[in-house]
């Protein structure tokens, strides 16, 4: 099964998500959507990943689900967020994914994060704050 893992990020903790993601789903593609516009009918399975900055996921991911909203109601889909604020996480999913996408995907999540001014430094622990076993049992959904 051929998976996509499409991604906007500022801070880099999403793209960290879709490395660890792409680790435990070796037949997945890792794509970030600001630098690729991959074309998701060769996928089976499509998992967007988003950062979330004033309650709004990245624009880049809004707009591609926008563009593609039919397109990804045929697919197996996930999606995942990257927030610093955990209570706030069924309160930006419900904003923030449309009705009908929601209750077609298998899964949805919040990974952790942190503020992009607090992003890790170079050669430090790039995971910091990222909820790695949430990501690993994510996973699973799309073996």
């Amino acid at each position: 099964m051929a998976v996509l893992i499409l991604y906007a990020t500022k801070s880099g903790a999403t793209e960290q998500c879709a490395k660890v993601l792409s680790e435990e789903l070796p037949q997945s593609k890792i794509c970030n959507i600001e630098l690729e516009k991959p074309n998701i009918e060769a996928f089976d399975s499509i998992i967007l990943g988003a950062g979330v900055r004033d309650e709004k996921i990245y624009k880049a991911i809004r707009d591609f689900i926008k563009k593609n909203k039919d397109e990804l109601l045929t697919k197996k889909m996930g999606y995942y967020i990257c927030n610093e604020k955990p209570k706030k996480t069924e309160e930006l999913i419900e904003k923030n994914f449309p009705d009908d996408l929601k209750e077609a995907a298998i899964c949805i999540e919040s990974f952790g994060g942190y503020k992009a001014y607090k992003a890790p430094k170079e050669g430090t622990n790039q995971l910091k704050g990222i909820l790695v076993d949430k990501i690993k049992e994510f996973s699973q959904n799309f073996k």
